[in-house]
């Protein structure tokens, strides 16, 4: 390299195409012969290019006359023809060139006049009214869901024209992309408790990443749908946890963790190689259908819609509950849309608010409060007896400052008696 650099060093400076703009005195003669050689070898281009037009001008003009057809020579004879008073209303006419002669045009012409052919042709259509009026785009019908993005109207992030049509495609294809809650049935060498012992360490793997909590839902999501398609012994189960999170982390994060980073999270207890087999295998067994609905995107949108979002302890809770659903199996009985729900409702009786369950809430969330007070009910014992069992990860994590100790918020009892 060092080597190189001297050797770039001790060359000359050649002048570049700047130093005819800046007006040197020895720019246009400098690259004189260049620009020719350059000219001839560039004849599909025409004048289009880096080369310098006043030292190929010659040359340009000599390979024009040389190349012009026999019609090009009577058309400039009839020209001469002309009296000057009709020439001067032929170039006062409007330009109306048809395909035919663009075509013509193009087989002895350049690039930059066939171009410029075009636009005269598009003028000329636009004169006689040939060309159609732009088309408007056709008004949205109003949505009958109470409007709460009127703030973000103005904010292209918020998909403001698009988000009720997103969330009404959510509802409808989450029955496809949930694991039926029964799949354990099928699968000899494991159960429930080893599920919630992956989860319950995938929890901490997940924040020791310092992934986005999309990854989590998403990697929970796969392990279940993976797991009602193929049948997997013990020693394989924790390979697949991490597969899960592989491949949800390369689509939900902008910089996703790297094999090796799996390999060693795993204690080496599984090769790179058997990672990607089970990533390709995990892929093909699921459709590669990964953009689906969680409770996660449900619950971002109810917090909105009850007008909470920006409370944060609530929403801290909120999220406190939905990682203590995913590691209990016997949430898998209800879709995603109405577990939110009722993990919704749960959180606005916990922080006492006026009304648990609004009216916008209700109708963006599609579900009464007596179609998910039984889930409700659940989540609160999950919350209660959370500090008391064998799988800590998701407390630990939300007793921290960092989560504002939404661990420690009490669960509204009370909603037991209803």
């Amino acid at each position: 390299m060092k080597r190189k650099a001297t050797d770039m060093a001790a060359r000359p400076r050649r002048s570049t195409d700047m130093d005819a703009l800046a007006g040197g005195e020895n720019a246009a003669p400098r690259h004189a012969g260049k620009a020719v050689a350059q000219g001839s070898k560039r004849r599909a281009l025409g004048d289009i290019g880096n080369v310098n037009r006043p030292a190929a001008g010659a040359k340009q003009q000599a390979d024009k006359a040389a190349v012009k057809k026999p019609l090009d020579t009577q058309q400039n004879q009839n020209a001469e023809s002309i009296p000057e008073p009709a020439v001067q209303q032929l170039a006062d006419a409007p330009v109306r060139i048809t395909r035919s002669k663009t075509r013509a045009l193009a087989q002895g012409a350049s690039l930059t006049s066939l171009l410029q052919a075009r636009a005269a042709e598009s003028r000329s259509s636009r004169r006689s009214g040939s060309l159609s009026a732009p088309v408007e785009p056709a008004q949205q019908p109003p949505s009958p869901l109470p409007d709460i993005d009127a703030p973000d109207k103005h904010n292209h992030l918020a998909e403001y024209e698009y988000v009720n049509d997103v969330y009404a495609y959510f509802r409808r294809v989450e029955p496809k992309f949930r694991a039926p809650a029964n799949y354990m049935e099928n699968q000899p060498d494991i159960n429930e408790k080893m599920r919630a012992i992956l989860i319950d360490w995938l929890v901490e793997v997940h924040l020791k990443f310092k992934l986005m909590p999309e990854s989590l839902f998403l990697t929970i999501n796969l392990i279940d749908r993976y797991l009602a398609a193929r049948q997997v012994t013990r020693k394989n189960l924790q390979l697949v946890g991490v597969t899960a999170m592989l491949v949800a982390a390369k689509y939900e994060e902008i910089w996703a963790p790297e094999v090796r980073d799996f390999v060693y999270i795993s204690d080496k207890a599984y090769t790179r190689k058997q990672i990607l087999d089970t990533e390709k295998d995990m892929l093909q067994a699921l459709g590669y259908n990964l953009s689906l609905p969680t409770s996660y995107q449900f619950l971002a949108r109810l917090l909105k819609a009850a007008n909470v979002h920006y409370e944060k302890n609530l929403a801290l809770f909120v999220a406190y509950c939905a990682e203590l659903c995913l590691v209990d199996h016997g949430m898998l009985r209800y879709g995603y849309s109405e577990l939110a729900a009722g993990i919704m409702y749960v959180a606005m009786r916990a922080f006492k608010k006026e009304e648990p369950y609004p009216y916008n809430l209700m109708r963006h969330a599609h579900h009464t409060r007596e179609s998910v007070l039984h889930i409700s009910k659940e989540v609160v014992r999950l919350v209660q007896v959370a500090h008391t069992g064998n799988l800590q990860a998701v407390v630990k994590k939300y007793s921290t400052q960092k989560f504002c100790e939404a661990a420690m918020v009490q669960p509204p009892l009370e909603i037991l008696d209803e």
